[in-house]
């Protein structure tokens, strides 16, 4: 083997000014892409996804302008722990200022609940850890200058009966209103599997009944959900997470599936992108996006279901 020229390799302190000029392209024509997607599909359907927040909260503003949507879900923190650090002033900040930035409107920015909160627990530890995360994530919300917060009602775990349950979630509700001003709470949807609340439109009107300001809670309808519970798609609510079926009508089962490729199929989501009572509310991708047909590929695609 031969001796290495040298000046073959940069010098760490040598900087990549070539490296440094293509990043700045790229990420000029991201933006260029996802504001000329935005414009170009008018005003009244803000078709998005669920992005991540690695590497700074504010990343998922970048993120869904890099795919071309108009609206975004995120989480709010760790999945993983009921105990985060406080939401960091500066990041919230810059959160706020890219909002701003790339021309999103709060009312089109979705947060999601902890996957670990379950509001209407039999078991009163988890019953006051859920209640306490739900003040912290409302919280949370009104710090990045959101409207919105999006959240699974709960379980009863089958040991107490439904309409314990239902109490149980419309009292964490408004305690959460109590300590936080403004933000919209909205309920999910579910599938009817288990000892889980919401699979049944019912039981989601039977919390709203009992949360007493009726101007802070809402619906989200997911539609793989309805579907699963067996309701023929679709309704109407606050926001819309956009979601295929793996499963069959009435199967149960939380199964999502890409747009257009599960048993709720291409027909429903043309009525549902094309029906004027679900205007100016955020429609939210949660498929999995398999390769060739991500998140940029699917918001392109419903967009192409409109009738002009």
């Amino acid at each position: 083997m031969g001796p290495k020229k040298r000046g073959a390799r940069k010098r760490k302190s040598e900087p990549d000014l070539a490296g440094d000029k293509e990043e700045e392209e790229k990420t000029e024509e991201a933006d260029q892409r996802g504001e000329r997607r935005r414009k170009d599909r008018g005003t009244k359907k803000y078709i998005g996804a669920h992005v991540g927040i690695q590497g700074g909260i504010w990343k998922a503003v970048e993120t869904c302008t890099e795919i071309g949507g108009s609206s975004f879900a995120l989480f709010l923190g760790s999945q993983r722990t009921w105990r985060r650090p406080a939401l960091d002033q500066t990041a919230a900040a810059k959160f706020r200022e890219q909002v701003a930035l790339k021309g999103f409107d709060p009312a089109h920015i979705l947060p999601h609940g902890s996957y670990l909160m379950n509001c209407g627990s039999p078991k009163e530890d988890v019953f006051e850890k859920s209640q306490a995360l739900l003040v912290e994530e409302l919280g949370r919300c009104s710090l990045l200058g959101l409207h919105l917060y999006n959240f699974h009602p709960g379980s009863s775990l089958g040991s107490i009966t439904t309409e314990q349950c239902v109490e149980k979630i419309a009292s964490a509700i408004n305690h959460a209103h109590q300590q936080t001003p403004a933000v919209v709470t909205v309920l999910e949807n579910m599938s009817g599997q288990g000892s889980t609340l919401g699979g049944n439109f019912s039981e989601l009107k039977s919390i709203i009944d009992k949360v007493r300001d009726q101007a802070r809670v809402g619906v989200c309808l997911d539609t793989c959900h309805a579907f699963a519970a067996g309701y023929d798609v679709a309704a109407v609510g606050r926001t819309i997470h956009l979601n295929d079926s793996k499963g069959k009508l009435g199967c149960n089962l939380d199964r999502h599936e890409d747009v257009g490729k599960g048993h709720i199929g291409v027909a429903a989501f043309r009525d549902i992108v094309n029906e004027p009572r679900l205007d100016n509310i955020p429609m939210i991708l949660e498929t999995p996006g398999r390769a060739g047909f991500e998140f940029a590929e699917q918001i392109e695609f419903l967009y192409s279901l409109f009738e002009k």
